[in-house]
């Protein structure tokens, strides 16, 4: 039986991608699009459906079993409201949570199941995998610096993935990621300091996500990339991620729990 996924910021094109994708999975059903009251889709027909977009969350998500989000902050925040008065389960593809906005994704998730994912691509969380492994062997003797570039568009810097990538290097290495990030080093005039993660920030033109990690060492230099070629990649993790999110009880899972149970 298919599943069936209400997506929330539909208007986006994140959630235009979530839409088709969505539309196209053999496992999922498209049962309500959200966007904000008196935008220019409120009541148009979803195309190829019979669903019209809305604004009523109560009621999309009360026939919803689950609803992906990639929006802002505040509207996720807003949607978690309501999804906790319908028990209905929520795959965050939001990024630029501030650590009190994140605490209440997890208490949240208390109550219903919650999926936090800087990035939903199946290539980048398989990429986290490599950087773990990287730093066990590379971290402690390398000059390690993040360089993460999106589109002029995107708000939050640096990215949630750039972010994510960062802790998963600094757990490899047993370290807190916020007592080795440095974000401003090239600004400062000094020499490196050692067991510095460096993050250096690129927004211009419409580069939808590309990340590459550098461990610097004094001879040779290894480098792992990840590129997307289009938003289809997100969008085919989110929706797969969220048809599985549906089915598990409360709490607060992450892609990497979606992959390690396929």
């Amino acid at each position: 039986m298919k599943t069936k996924v209400a997506v929330n910021a539909s208007s986006g094109k994140m959630g235009q991608q979530v839409i088709n994708q969505t539309i196209s999975n053999a496992n999922a059903d498209l049962v309500a699009a959200l966007c904000r009251p008196n935008h220019r889709l409120l009541g148009r027909q979803v195309r190829y459906t019979d669903i019209y977009y809305s604004s009523n969350l109560d009621e999309s998500l009360q026939q919803s079993e689950v609803v992906v989000d990639f929006s802002l902050p505040e509207g996720t925040l807003q949607l978690l409201k309501t999804a906790l008065i319908t028990s209905t389960p929520v795959l965050v593809g939001t990024t630029g949570f501030s650590a009190e906005q994140l605490n209440v994704l997890k208490t949240a998730s208390k109550k219903i199941p919650i999926l936090l994912a800087p990035n939903t691509s199946i290539g980048v969380n398989s990429t986290l995998a490599l950087l773990s492994m990287a730093a066990k062997m590379l971290g402690k003797k390398a000059d390690i610096e993040i360089i993460e570039s999106h589109h002029k568009h995107k708000l939050d810097a640096p990215s949630g993935t750039a972010i994510r990538m960062g802790e998963a290097i600094a757990e490899a290495m047993n370290e807190n990621f916020d007592d080795l990030k440095v974000t401003d080093s090239r600004f400062d005039k000094r020499s490196r300091k050692k067991g510095e993660i460096g993050m250096s920030v690129i927004r211009a033109g419409e580069i939808i996500g590309e990340h590459k990690v550098l461990f610097a060492l004094d001879n040779e230099i290894i480098s792992i990339e990840h590129k997307a070629q289009n938003r289809l990649c997100f969008a085919e993790g989110a929706v797969s991620a969220a048809v599985w999110l549906a089915s598990q009880p409360a709490g607060f899972y992450t892609m990497q729990d979606f992959l390690a149970s396929n």
